[in-house]
């Protein structure tokens, strides 16, 4: 159903698209036609001196102004069909499988995190990557530090945030095309975010601000007085006048070239976030969480998208600072950058405390919207079930990531049982499964559905041990480092909330008695912390542990079976133990090893 949607959609804006440009290069055409027109009439007149020429003059300068408003409108506006046709290109790519158009996420990677490193949730084809629609610094950060922390929030009200958007796809397309219309930069951000932390300067300079007003209104009579009369004094003063102005405005030169540098090119992310803040006020919504954001943005009479835009324009006056012409005259009449500078410390001293507070509302927006995306993408996945038990009670689960035609979903109930000890041999899915139960109950966590006919769930703290990596610059062996670990996890399983642990073929540095002992005095340990969890190996002795705990441990298994001569893998798994090793017949196979 998506990628039918996606397809009629990239359609209906490819025409709307190709609508806007026919009309966009009419206006083009007018617009040249009212300035040659103009250009004509104002030589008639020079010539003939007929006052009908300067009606026309002005008909046609008008006309030429409003069909110059009316290209750029057009202009943005085709700019926002094309956004959205690629919208919609890019996501029947991401259906086919090709997810080149979206951020990694690679930044966020944490070697040492309890789990994102190990389960993939950031990097190449990592669960950032399938779910990141943001536009905005502050939205990814947000989704970031929800896979990051998953959990620390209201998991049911963000499952219904997360319904309501995900069947708005109009709204949510329209949101993630205003962002792309404008660049934005968390360099930009940053700096700006130090601008609003600095201390207002201009609010009590009441001699300056009065010259400002004073000095432009009297410099203004002035020329409408030269107008009318031919007294030369008149002329005189304007000019006094007029050098008064610019050196009161090279009196402050050096703050307005701070200001500017400061805020260089950040009107472009302003107006991005002016168009966002448009879009959450302008819509209507059900959802607690997403009623609540959008008051939190529109409480005490403040409407932020005018806000931000007001700055966005104030800062657009600054950029006539490189034009020099432009600015001799605009502050010789009028002191217009320090007026500028008014304008931009009154609206700081209204506006610097709640801005941050603004952004965050859009990046916490940004990063529903994405989550409701992927829901949308996978209609296939259930909504999960919060338990207040401490349970996992899976149907049918399957790792999110793996194409629907390829998954292999499989049932397991951690309630009675708290520990399993999984076997299997190499290449039998045992790793998958690990990852399967992991990335699921992240994605759970942060409100989105999940790839299983049923996921019961209690919101387990969870730490993984998997891919454990030696470190050079702190002089630790591969060993030593999966040592620390496990270290980390037992004093996880100290903390108040439950934990979840999964675990890997642990201890793989060192001999095969050393390791077995080990393995075997972990899970001890971990039986005596009450854990819950899962924990893979090799080797089947670990699986006797059962007869010592038979109420907590219970044995799983993915099994190989060798048909024709040939190995083959179902990845069902199975209750029990392992009965099938692979590696011997493989190294037969291709010759490793003498076929006697």
């Amino acid at each position: 159903m998506a990628l039918q949607q996606y397809r009629a959609l990239e359609k209906q804006y490819e025409t709307e698209q190709s609508a806007l440009n026919t009309k966009v290069n009419t206006i083009a055409y007018l617009r040249l036609f009212s300035m040659i027109s103009l250009v004509f009439c104002v030589y008639q007149y020079y010539n003939s001196q007929a006052v009908v020429f300067i009606f026309l003059s002005l008909i046609c300068l008008t006309g030429f102004l409003k069909l110059l408003t009316l290209h750029l409108k057009y202009k943005q506006k085709v700019q926002l069909i094309g956004l959205l046709k690629t919208i919609n290109t890019n996501e029947i790519r991401y259906l086919n499988g090709d997810l080149t158009p979206f951020d990694t996420g690679k930044t966020y990677i944490e070697t040492d995190h309890p789990f994102t490193y190990d389960l993939d949730i950031f990097g190449e084809t990592s669960i950032f990557q399938h779910i990141n629609r943001t536009t905005t610094p502050l939205g990814a950060e947000q989704l970031a530090n929800w896979l990051k922390n998953a959990g620390d929030m209201d998991i049911k009200e963000q499952q219904n945030a997360v319904r309501e958007l995900a069947l708005k796809l109009n709204w949510r397309q329209h949101y993630l095309a205003s962002g792309q219309l404008f660049i934005d930069e968390k360099t930009s951000l940053n700096a700006f975010q130090y601008w609003l932390n600095l201390p207002l300067n201009y609010q009590k300079t009441g001699i300056l601000k009065i010259g400002s007003f004073a000095l432009p209104i009297i410099t203004l009579l002035i020329i409408v007085a030269n107008f009318v009369s031919d007294n030369p004094v008149f002329f005189t003063a304007f000019k006094v006048l007029f050098f008064s102005n610019l050196i009161i405005v090279a009196s402050q030169k050096k703050r307005i070239t701070e200001e500017h540098q400061l805020l260089s090119a950040r009107d472009s992310a302003l107006r991005k976030y002016s168009a966002l803040l448009q879009s959450i006020e302008k819509e209507e919504f059900t959802s607690n969480k997403l009623k609540n954001l959008k008051s939190n943005a529109t409480n005490e009479g403040i409407v932020p998208s005018a806000a931000i835009g007001k700055l966005a324009r104030i800062l657009n006056q600054f950029d006539t600072i490189l034009n020099p012409f432009a600015a001799i005259i605009m502050n010789g009449l009028f002191q217009y950058h320090v007026h500028a500078l008014f304008a931009l410390e009154k609206w700081k001293q209204h506006y610097s405390g709640k801005v941050m507070h603004w952004f965050r509302i859009i990046g916490e927006f940004e990063a529903l919207s994405s989550i409701a995306n992927f829901a949308y993408n996978h209609p296939d996945f259930t909504m999960p079930i919060l338990s207040n038990d401490k349970e996992l009670d899976l149907k049918n689960v399957g790792h999110p990531l793996i194409p629907f035609g390829k998954r292999v979903g499989n049932d397991i109930v951690f309630r009675d049982t708290k520990f399993v000890v999984l076997t299997g041999s190499n290449m039998s899915g045992k790793s998958t499964f690990l990852r399967t139960l992991g990335v699921n109950l992240i994605i759970a966590k942060i409100g989105s559905p999940v790839c299983a006919e049923r996921f019961v769930f209690h919101p387990f703290n969870l730490f993984v041990s998997m891919r454990v990596n030696d470190s050079l610059q702190n002089d630790e062996s591969f060993f030593f480092a999966e040592l620390k670990r496990l270290q980390k996890i037992i004093a996880e399983l100290e903390k108040p909330q439950a934990t979840f642990i999964i675990l890997d073929e642990i201890l793989r540095g060192t001999n095969s008695n050393d390791k077995r002992a080990g393995t075997q005095g972990l899970i001890k340990n971990l039986i005596s912390k009450n854990a819950i969890g899962i924990i893979a190996t090799h080797d089947l002795v670990i699986s006797d542990m059962k007869k010592d705990y038979p109420d907590y441990l219970a044995n799983n298994c993915f099994e190989a079976q060798i048909i024709d001569d040939e190995l083959r893998f179902d990845y069902t798994l199975r209750a029990g133990v392992c009965q099938q090793m692979s590696a011997a017949f493989l190294m037969r196979k291709m010759g490793i090893i003498d076929e006697r």
